[in-house]
């Protein structure tokens, strides 16, 4: 069969990327110095490669991270700080995911609470899973938006089945009961099921006074608090650190 037929039908099968690959390393002549099943395999694995890249980039849109694009690799690791090499790592891979660990960041403004958080979330979109990070006002902004549309069911079973769902700013805003009623059920859906980072500037000895029931407050504190990663982020802020370095530093 002749080559251009090859390129043309690679194209219409959208192996695009593998008909590229074809075109440039016949051009190269690589076709005679490998064997015929190395040759085949280069040139599947850059189709498989281009498309895992897509589908990273895809995860990581849908996402809503901030432009800058956080990574694990520049977290800033201290332990004046409060976090350690060891702690980051266990989130290189998608265990903690696999077995629905909650995660838990605490700390002051500008400590990189939210940072840390899509850096997290950044990675577990590089294996696959899908993020949804959401401030925390926007939840209910989003509740009421649905219940108007008939559609709350649909949006809150939606934030239930996201793998990993990043909460920010966590209890920064007064909510009324039965908004908090509508929270506490995708936790619950949630619990087992899938992870959920929580960022907040408030030590979670003080959830219980912020949550308008004492009731939904110990259910949300049982299923979050108790079953979580902590992390407490210390120091000055890192955004002036930044400000102020004559290199800039990342979170």
């Amino acid at each position: 069969m002749h080559i251009a037929t090859v390129l043309a039908q690679l194209r219409a099968l959208k192996l695009s990327v593998m008909a590229d690959a074809l075109q440039r390393r016949i051009s190269l002549g690589e076709q005679h110095s490998l064997a015929p099943d190395d040759f085949f395999a280069l040139l599947v694995d850059e189709e498989c490669t281009a498309r895992t890249q897509r589908r990273v980039r895809r995860l990581i849109d849908i996402a809503d991270f901030k432009p800058e694009q956080a990574s694990l690799e520049n977290v800033f690791v201290s332990p004046a700080r409060g976090l350690d090499k060891l702690t980051l790592a266990r989130f290189s891979t998608d265990s903690w995911i696999t077995q629905a660990i909650n995660v838990i960041l605490t700390g002051a403004t500008g400590v990189g609470k939210t940072y840390l958080a899509e850096a997290i979330g950044a990675q577990a979109c590089r294996c696959g899973h899908a993020v949804r990070k959401i401030r925390y006002k926007h939840i209910f902004e989003e509740i009421n938006a649905a219940r108007g549309t008939g559609s709350l069911l649909k949006y809150l079973r939606k934030l239930q089945q996201t793998p990993v769902l990043i909460i920010d700013d966590f209890l920064m805003a007064a909510v009324p009961v039965d908004d908090m009623t509508n929270l506490l059920e995708v936790i619950e859906e949630r619990h087992q099921l899938g992870s959920l980072i929580v960022t907040t500037q408030y030590p979670i000895a003080e959830w219980h006074r912020l949550i308008p029931d004492p009731t939904l407050a110990d259910a949300i504190c049982d299923r979050l608090a108790h079953t979580s990663v902590h992390i407490r982020l210390q120091g000055e802020s890192m955004r002036k650190r930044t400000a102020t370095a004559e290199t800039p530093v990342t979170e």
